[in-house]
């Protein structure tokens, strides 16, 4: 069926239709369904039809169901019995890392009742089919996230192959170590980027947890919240705010300031992207600003896009709220992915908007939570180190940063139209 009827834009566009028109088959693009035309096609311009044959699903036989829930059963007791669980398939579903109330296969329970009836919609089964998705623990507890669509969301955590983080991080610091040009900043030109950093930078573009990273630095030093990788980021950002020559590595070139840490840091992380963490993402962030402060917006652009990729491998968009319930990840760990998550999404929509590009980022793969600010300092700190670290007080800022997201959010139907 097609038409040239005047399009009207429906109030919510993203729905997802359950049977797609043949030009968004043709694309593999999303349909919403609208209705004369769908929004994709509105927007190339061209006619949407839809093949009849095609949108008549056939419903599959109780016989066929019951086949398909007794495969899985099976599935699961190999997997149980692999992974020494002498439990139930049942317990060892329910044993895995699967998001969202742990959602997974119909119970043998379940499957005496009648499925899949006449009244079931496909809408219906696509929410399932969503629901569906499942994060893996790396060896320093960090988070990787499998979609519904992907086969991993089904298997046990330890059966999944985690690059190591740790491993990674160490070959990127041997390289970097190991560059003609590796400067070690003393700890006087470290805490004076620091401060800088606080209170120019990360008070408007929130994207690194100030409290965590001060404390790793000064009293913890395990490395989980203040990375190499990310100082290097840190200190090559907020070297282009400081009058100072020693940070250039032409004294009269003002625009090589924090030249040295940034290729510090862009070669420690050619190596940390194989196993990335929250840190990584927040690095990489900085470094898609640095290049724009020297007048390469495009790499800036790329790295925004390599940072929320980044961002969705380790599930960041995702609420893992009901992990840190069970202890699998702490409340600090929630908080700065919180608060990573939305500072890329902030960066990736301003980069979008500079540029005229499409964002990587769309609100309806969002289920996370915004920050909650609710981490201290450490009173382990001294009045100096207090001092540099908290220009401004985090509520103010965490509440700006917020009322940013939110502008964004509401507007992002019209930027994604630009």
């Amino acid at each position: 069926m097609s038409t040239t009827a005047v399009y009207c834009a429906p109030p919510n566009p993203r729905k997802r239709a359950s049977v797609a028109c043949n030009g968004c088959r043709v694309k593999r693009t999303k349909c919403d369904g609208s209705q004369p035309r769908c929004s994709a096609c509105y927007d190339r311009q061209q006619n949407c039809e839809y093949t009849q044959a095609e949108s008549n699903r056939k419903r599959h036989t109780n016989a066929y169901i019951n086949a398909l829930e007794a495969r899985v059963a099976s599935l699961e007791k190999q997997l149980a019995q692999r992974n020494g669980d002498v439990g139930t398939p049942d317990s060892a579903k329910n044993s895995s890392s699967c998001d969202h109330e742990e959602v997974a296969f119909v119970t043998t329970t379940q499957a005496a009742q009648p499925a899949l009836n006449s009244a079931t919609s496909e809408e219906e089964i696509d929410d399932l089919a969503n629901a569906l998705g499942c994060f893996t623990l790396g060896e320093i507890g960090e988070l990787r996230y499998f979609g519904a669509s992907s086969n991993f969301s089904i298997i046990h955590n330890h059966a999944i192959k985690v690059p190591s983080s740790i491993q990674a991080r160490n070959r990127g610091i041997e390289a970097a170590n190991n560059m003609p040009d590796f400067i070690t900043p003393s700890d006087e030109l470290r805490d004076h980027l620091l401060e800088i950093f606080w209170r120019w930078q990360n008070s408007w573009q929130y994207i690194v947890p100030r409290e965590l990273f001060v404390r790793d630095l000064y009293v913890e030093k395990n490395g989980r919240y203040c990375t190499p990788l990310l100082m290097a980021a840190i200190l090559a950002m907020s070297s282009r705010y400081s009058p100072k020559l020693e940070l250039r590595t032409d004294p009269d070139d003002a625009n090589t300031a924090g030249e040295a840490f940034a290729a510090q840091a862009k070669t420690m992380l050619h190596y940390e992207c194989e196993a990335p963490t929250t840190s990584t993402v927040q690095a990489t962030a900085l470094l898609g600003l640095y290049w724009a402060t020297i007048d390469n917006e495009g790499l800036g652009f790329m790295y925004i896009g390599m940072a929320t990729r980044m961002a969705m491998n380790l599930g960041l968009h995702c609420d893992c709220s009901p992990y840190a319930s069970k202890g699998l990840v702490s409340d600090d760990d929630v908080e700065a992915r919180n608060v990573t998550f939305w500072g890329v999404y902030v960066l990736d929509k301003f980069y979008c908007l500079g540029m005229g590009r499409p964002a990587s980022i769309q609100e309806y793969n969002i289920t996370t939570t915004k920050p909650r600010g609710l981490v201290q300092h450490s009173p382990l700190l001294s009045d100096y180190q207090l001092e540099i670290s908290t220009p401004f007080q985090t509520s103010h800022i965490m509440e700006n940063s917020m009322y940013t997201c939110e502008l964004l959010i509401a507007t992002s139907e019209v930027i994604d139209q630009l």
